[in-house]
């Protein structure tokens, strides 16, 4: 006959009234003296006082010996004192983050570190001819086995909205006073929106963090990072990637944009629903019907 192994967690609680474990009796115990003194031993209320007070206080009792109110009020509670929202500037988001500071187009963190933070622009890999997609791999071998120093690749993934470049072309449409290419529009809008929908196209950035290497004085670690970031951007060049090191300001609105709506990048708008607020600004204007590449790579 096999040995049975008895469970080394069992939780035993003794019982006072019947079912009632000593906790859950004095709970209905309590809360029955307190209405039983509400009711008999204040003759100064008036009954439609009394009753409804000694009924919560029974109630209350019933509710902490038989339906563990009292665990639902103390996770309830403990829930009400948690941090349920946040911006970016409260001190609670710093210490999640663990940023101390962002300036000199770095990131300093409570732990010491400084990092820099590249963005990389994506390349659409699937339209490059043979020869190409080999000197993108060969480039980009060559770029991590020549590294010196740890590098972090972050993408970051976000669900692509042209509502505001369509509503700036239907205005522009409007103001022409186009009744033909207004027609155009809602099919050529109503098309984006379906295919965008359908297809759940999402936008990707990618970047490349470094973690700059102490030196002596916080200046030489500042300029030896913009080394490091240099030297991240030349090599990648040699596979046909561009890069570009993210300012201050840039980094701020990336961080903050985990806590908002919407972030500013290379003075484009993005944000967790990618909103391009000014890519028809920069670029010449659209002909109905044709997709424009946009600087980030993609089609608009």
């Amino acid at each position: 006959m096999m040995p049975a192994q008895i469970p080394q967690d069992i939780r035993y609680e003794e019982r006072l009234l019947g079912p009632l474990t000593i906790k859950q009796s004095a709970y209905l115990g309590i809360c029955l003296l307190a209405a039983a003194i509400v009711y008999f031993q204040m003759p100064q209320l008036p009954d439609t006082v009394k009753m409804p007070v000694a009924l919560i206080l029974a109630l209350l009792g019933v509710g902490l010996a038989f339906f563990n109110l009292d665990e639902f009020l103390f996770h309830y509670v403990g829930f009400m004192k948690q941090t349920k929202q946040t911006s970016w500037i409260s001190p609670e988001a710093r210490k999640l983050m663990g940023v101390k500071s962002i300036r000199a187009d770095a990131v300093f963190l409570q732990d010491s570190r400084v990092l820099g933070v590249i963005k990389v622009r994506p390349i659409n890999f699937g339209v490059l001819s043979e020869q190409d997609k080999d000197q993108v791999i060969w480039g980009f071998m060559e770029f991590v086995n020549a590294l010196n120093f740890p590098i972090q690749i972050v993408m970051r993934s976000v669900n692509l909205d042209l509502e505001d470049y369509l509503r700036h072309l239907k205005r522009r449409i409007v103001q022409r006073d186009d009744k033909i290419a207004l027609a155009y529009y809602e099919h050529f809008a109503e098309y984006m929106r379906s295919y965008i929908k359908v297809n759940k196209i999402n936008d990707r950035h990618f970047y490349i963090v470094i973690n700059g290497q102490k030196k002596k004085s916080e200046k030489e670690t500042v300029d030896y990072l913009g080394t490091q970031c240099e030297e991240v951007i030349s090599r990648l060049s040699l596979s046909g990637i561009v890069a570009e090191r993210m300012s201050t300001h840039q980094i701020t609105n990336f961080f903050k944009s985990y806590f908002t709506d919407s972030f500013e990048l290379d003075d484009s708008y993005l944000s967790p629903i990618t909103m391009y607020r000014k890519m028809w600004k920069e670029a010449p204007k659209p002909v109905m019907g044709v997709a424009e590449p946009d600087k980030e790579g993609g089609k608009r």
